[in-house]
Formats: structure tokens, C-alpha cells, sequence
């Protein structure tokens, strides 16, 4: 399968390309984000250490638009540094490039990223180890087409390569790869049907240790209903299952283990906007590629409330709460993000996070909890 999606990813890029270097204007947007975190629990452990985070993340945005083609080119580095474990500190590069081509029928797509980033800072979703200083390296390429067979009918599909390496080994390099199907069909003004069939193969492999391989099934049927201009639910129901070979190394000898499962796919969305408020609501079950060797089972629910009391000053709130469960280990994590922004200057704007955090491992019986506070400035040329 990589080398299928190699091939179609290297057939679209190239497709992309005359209209790409034959535009004639590029809007470019630079951006310049300066915050210092107060984290009074670090290590998320039972005995608190503090510290303070000071962050600088220049960012620079070229993008072209056209009657039928867009591009969009992000590159960002946040450059960190950490009062109480240097050993933390860190430069992490990243960018993303985003096209997308509009005929009369088709629309095609494809989208490639690349970014270096601290394992810990998705240790609360991913294993849960917030003592590693490991760098992940990620590269994602995904390319995409959707067809207009009909006025009603629209169907997609869509490749996804990630791959993601550790420079240490405390956890498995991995592969993830699949391909996707799916087909949306307009039943009136207000409401649309979904259904969506996808395949994936998800490689892992830890030096000395282990080595996985992943195959999984995923089968979906939903809606979109267009409640009114302001407000948008979408649901979906599925089934996934699983087969998975597991290789433990014990010196010489190897240890195979095969273990298949199956169960179900769930996603609920509500979205609302209306000229001061922004609501989003999501509540969802499905599968994770995590950097354990494994693809876990994972349970979602979010929450995202925004008022806009002036045109300089909004305020809102983010909560989320996320269930792991894995073969190896059941985690838990609940977030709670009041925030408040406030624009001094049309190019200069002030935001302060207050963000509470709780984790739970179920197999150490205990849960730890950390506070942290951020003042920052985005300046925008």
C-alpha cells in the first residue's frame, strides 16, 4: 500500500504543478507568537514538580487562490525553553502544504506536513509517559478526489500515509496507512446521507523489543442535517475490526501472539454560529495508532464555547475528556480551558489560558492532576 500511495501522491503533485508555479500573486501572512506557562506539575506525578515555560513561535503563510485552485503553505518553529529542566528544551520545526483543484465534476486534493515535536506534549492522549524527552519526527502525505456523479450524489476517495520516528527507544516507529471511500448523497435541502468503508495497515516497530503490524476494517453510515444557517448536527454509526500479529523479542528467542477484535464506531457533531457565539459539541469512539506498537480504542467527548463580548474582546471555554483503551493499558483525561482574548492593537493581541488537566492510568491505580497558567502575545505583521 505505501508504494501505491507514493505513486498517486508523486501523480497528483505533479498535476499540481503547472498551476502552482504559473500563479501570478501570493498572499504571504507572518505571525509572531511570545507566551510564558506556568505548570505546577510537570512530570503529571504523585510527588508535583513545577516549572516555567517560555515559548517564541514565529509562523509565515503563503497562500494562492484562484477560480479553481488553492495552496496554502504554513511553516512555523516554536522555540522553547523550560526554567526548572533544560534538558527539555527544544526547537521544533514544522510545516504543512495544502492544495486542492476544482473542475466541473472533480475536486482534487492532496496535502503533505512535516514537524518535529516533544513526545510528552501528546503524552495525555497518546501513553501517558510525561517523563521522556524523546523527539517524534512526523511526515504525512494525503492525497484525495471527490466526483459529482450526480447533483445529489458525491463520492471520495482518499489516501493517508503517516509516518512517525522517535530518536529514542522508548517507543515503536510507526506506519499508518489507508484508503478510503465515501459516498454522500443529498436527500433534500436540509439533510444528507453518508456512508464511509476504509481499510488500513498500521506498522510499528520497537528495536530489540517488539514488532506489530496492525490490519483494521472500518464501515460507517451517518447524516448531515442543516438545522438552520447557524446550527449543524452530523452523526455516524459503525463497526471496526481488527487483526493484529504481536513480535516480543527475549534475546534470541521470539514470542507471536495474533489477537483480533471488533466493535463499534460512533461520532455525534453539533456546531452552532451566530453573531457573537461559537458552540461545538463532539462525542465520538474510534480507533488510535499510538506510539505503544498498538491501535487503541478511543472514547471522546468535547466541547468548545466562544462569546465575542466586543470586536477586541472574547472570551471562552474548552473541555475535553478522553478514554484510552489499549491492550496494554486503560488511561483516562479530562481538560478543562478557560480562555480570554483581548486585541491592544490591530496587530497585537493578549490571551490568557488558565488550563486544568487530570490523568488516570488504570493500571498504577492512581490519578494526578496539574495546573497551568499562560499569558501570551501574538503580534501579526
Amino acid at each position: 500500500m505505501n508504494k501505491t500511495i507514493n505513486q498517486i501522491a508523486l501523480a497528483v503533485a505533479v498535476a499540481f504543478v503547472p498551476w502552482v508555479s504559473s500563479a501570478a500573486t501570493w498572499v504571504a501572512d507572518y505571525s509572531v507568537d511570545a507566551d510564558a506557562t506556568y505548570d505546577d506539575n510537570f512530570f503529571m506525578g504523585e510527588v508535583e514538580q513545577d516549572t516555567v515555560i517560555y515559548q517564541l513561535r514565529p509562523e509565515a503563510t503563503l497562500s494562492y487562490v484562484s477560480p479553481v485552485a488553492k495552496s496554502q503553505f504554513d511553516a512555523r518553529v516554536a522555540l522553547k525553553r523550560y526554567s526548572e529542566f533544560d534538558q527539555f528544551d527544544s526547537e521544533d520545526p514544522a510545516f504543512d502544504w495544502k492544495n486542492s483543484y476544482r473542475t466541473e465534476r472533480s475536486t482534487w486534493g492532496i496535502n503533505f506536513g512535516y514537524s518535529e515535536n516533544s513526545q510528552r506534549d501528546a503524552a495525555e492522549l497518546d501513553t501517558g509517559n510525561f517523563d521522556s524527552n524523546s523527539i517524534v519526527e512526523t511526515v504525512y502525505v494525503n492525497p484525495s478526489v471527490s466526483f459529482d456523479l450526480t447533483e445529489r450524489d458525491q463520492l471520495g476517495i482518499s489516501l493517508n500515509y503517516t509516518e512517525r520516528d522517535y530518536d529514542t527507544n522508548d517507543f515503536s516507529d510507526n506506519e499508518n496507512e489507508s484508503i478510503g471511500l465515501n459516498w454522500q448523497h443529498r436527500i433534500n435541502e436540509v439533510l444528507s446521507s453518508t456512508a464511509m468503508v476504509s481499510f488500513s495497515q498500521y506498522d510499528a516497530d520497537r528495536q530489540a523489543v517488539s514488532a506489530n503490524q496492525t490490519d483494521y476494517l472500518q464501515t460507517t453510515v451517518g447524516f448531515i442535517y442543516q438545522h438552520s444557517k447557524a446550527m449543524t448536527i452530523n452523526g455516524s454509526l459503525g463497526h471496526f475490526e481488527t487483526d493484529s500479529e504481536a513480535q516480543l523479542f527475549f534475546g534470541p528467542i521470539v514470542l507471536v501472539t495474533d489477537t483480533e477484535s471488533s466493535g463499534t464506531l460512533l461520532q455525534l457533531g453539533v456546531s452552532y454560529s451566530y453573531e457573537k457565539d461559537l458552540f461545538r459539541f463532539n462525542l465520538s469512539r474510534g480507533l488510535y495508532p499510538s506510539s505503544q506498537g498498538v491501535v487503541d480504542e478511543r472514547d471522546t467527548v468535547g466541547l468548545d464555547y466562544e462569546h465575542q463580548f466586543s470586536g477586541r474582546s472574547t472570551s471562552g471555554i474548552n473541555i475535553s475528556w478522553h478514554n484510552s483503551d489499549s491492550l496494554l493499558d486503560e488511561r483516562e483525561t479530562v481538560t478543562l480551558s478557560p480562555f480570554y482574548r483581548y486585541r491592544l492593537t490591530e496587530k497585537l493581541r493578549l490571551q490568557t489560558t488558565y488550563i486544568f488537566r487530570s490523568f488516570d492510568r488504570e493500571s498504577t491505580a492512581t490519578e494526578v492532576e496539574s495546573n497551568r497558567i499562560r499569558v501570551g502575545l501574538r503580534y501579526s505583521f
